[in-house]
């Protein structure tokens, strides 16, 4: 499993990191988790990963998200 720290990120440089990350375990066919600071907005990586049908949990009390590669 792979593991992307975005806390030092803000948006939008958050957001590119995020879309970068999920690229490479895409790539592996690899979990993959994102740790964020909570008080930044996820919106935009939750409608992303909705709008493209990927299985994650996201946890934003602790600012972890965790999503599955798409299996073909």
């Amino acid at each position: 499993m792979l593991t992307v720290d975005l806390r030092d990120y803000k948006c939008p440089q958050q957001f590119i990191q995020f879309k970068l990350g999920l690229n490479k375990a895409v790539s592996a066919q690899q979990a993959v988790t994102f740790t964020f600071n909570a008080a930044e907005a996820t919106d935009d990586m939750q409608r992303f990963l909705e709008k493209h049908h990927y299985h994650f949990k996201i946890d934003l009390e602790l600012g972890v998200l965790t999503v599955e590669p798409i299996r073909v």
